[in-house]
């Protein structure tokens, strides 16, 4: 699926802002990534390339050891989605549900860093990293509790109901 390509590259890129300063771009460029499948939904092959391309250049301007790395360690290597799909039953399903959250929470956020609004991109990086760690499902939910109730702040704020 496009959607997974681009969630697999774009945890590299989380990945490498895990111990790295982020660039200017990459807070809009993570929430646009998110938000792409749903701002345009009938993307093609070009345009997921030039995506993935642009993901993977902010990357090694967060971390540009990495480009070069021959001993990668893995903490900005693209992710393997079949880890999530090949995960238990319970632990998958509350992933694919963080996943399509993060998409719906994203093109909500995409508009507001367009306007250059305050908004809280952490929980953003926080899910997105823990998509990728075999985690117990009880932490899992905890963090869509979170996604939740963060999502529902935007709700009261802008004084309209989210779906």
């Amino acid at each position: 699926m496009k959607e997974d390509e681009i969630i697999s590259v774009l945890i590299g890129l989380v990945g490498a802002c895990n111990n790295n300063p982020k660039t200017a771009n990459t807070d809009s460029l993570v929430i646009k990534s998110l938000a792409f499948p749903l701002l345009f939904p009938n993307f093609g092959d070009d345009e997921l390339s030039e995506l993935l391309e642009e993901i993977r250049l902010e990357k090694f301007a967060v971390a540009p050891g990495c480009a070069e790395c021959t001993t990668p360690c893995g903490n900005t290597s693209d992710y393997d989605m079949n880890r999530i799909y090949q995960a238990e039953d319970d632990i998958r399903v509350v992933k694919l549900k963080i996943l399509s959250k993060l998409r719906k929470m994203a093109v909500r956020e995409y508009s507001r860093i367009q306007e250059n609004s305050q908004t809280n991109i952490e929980i953003f990086y926080k899910a997105v990293s823990y998509i990728s760690y075999d985690l117990e499902k009880n932490t899992l939910l905890e963090l869509l509790r979170e996604l939740d109730i963060y999502d529902n702040g935007k709700e009261n704020e802008n004084g309209q109901k989210n779906h």
